[in-house]
């Protein structure tokens, strides 16, 4: 996999997640990480909230064949 697929990976999964373009960082900084590390809901409507990334992310990790955690 190049940085050039993993950039196209991110930026359809933030497209996928209804993720501003700008917010694709969020995507990036999430996509090799265990999700036990950040994946965390507050509930006070942050945004993006931690579940859209993370649609965003499982996307970006579908597109580049990367295990998806549940």
């Amino acid at each position: 996999m190049s940085p050039a697929d993993e950039e196209q990976a991110i930026a359809e999964g933030a497209r996928y997640a209804g993720l501003d373009p700008s917010q694709s960082g969020f995507v990036r900084e999430y996509l090799h990480r265990e999700r036990s590390e950040w994946f965390f809901c507050c509930g006070s409507a942050c945004d993006p909230c931690v579940h859209t990334i993370a649609r965003a992310v499982d996307r970006a990790r579908e597109i580049l064949g990367l295990p998806i955690e549940t």
